[in-house]
């Protein structure tokens, strides 16, 4: 009997041991999911900042300039970004057939639209790829300013202005508050260490 319990004891000690473990594993990848995420948003940041000045530009000189800005200067703010990083928008409802969700980029898409559909307004989400890149996606949603472009009621000028940059365009008719798209963030699993 005295064996039985000696071997009771030494299982549970190592049961516990092997939990203890198991909870500190678990409490370090929560700690390094929310740093990831924390450099996502921070990286994604003067990114957002850099599209918002340029609309805000183009707004200056008139909606259908600001057209022209969105469709030069957009690409280009995607394309410079830090070594080691991806960036772009995407949407159900694309102005730019370059925007068109991936199929990796459709599953957080369907979730922010579903996330809509249920009355809630949902925030940045990280995930770690296969790849072990780490792909962060944050939701748009139409501000007033976006519906000289993107809404119900766009001004004739401004949809033929949108026509002739955008001949696919569906990014039209959307409310202020509603999901117009995401940006979407790839970092390399080393970036930022």
């Amino acid at each position: 009997m005295k064996k039985v319990l000696i071997i009771l004891a030494v299982l549970l000690v190592v049961a516990g041991t092997g939990y203890y473990a198991w909870q500190e594993y678990q409490k370090a990848k929560m700690q390094k999911w929310e740093e990831k995420a924390q450099l996502a948003e921070a990286t994604l940041k003067p990114i957002k900042m850099q599209f918002k000045e340029t609309l805000m530009n183009g707004m200056q000189q008139g909606v259908v300039e600001a057209i022209n800005y969105c469709n030069l200067e957009a690409p280009e703010i995607a394309a410079k970004v830090p070594a080691g990083v991806e960036v772009g928008r995407t949407s159900h409802k694309v102005r730019n057939p370059d925007n068109e969700p991936s199929e990796l980029l459709k599953g957080p898409l369907g979730y922010y639209l579903d996330q809509e559909s249920n009355g809630n307004k949902a925030s940045g989400n990280i995930t770690q790829l296969p790849s072990g890149e780490w792909l962060y996606v944050e939701p748009i949603y139409t501000q007033a300013v976006c519906l000289a472009c993107h809404g119900q009621n766009i001004a004739p000028e401004v949809q033929a202005a949108i026509n002739e940059k955008y001949p696919d365009d569906q990014a039209t008719g959307f409310k202020e508050g509603e999901l117009r798209g995401m940006f979407w963030l790839k970092l390399a699993e080393d970036f930022g260490e």
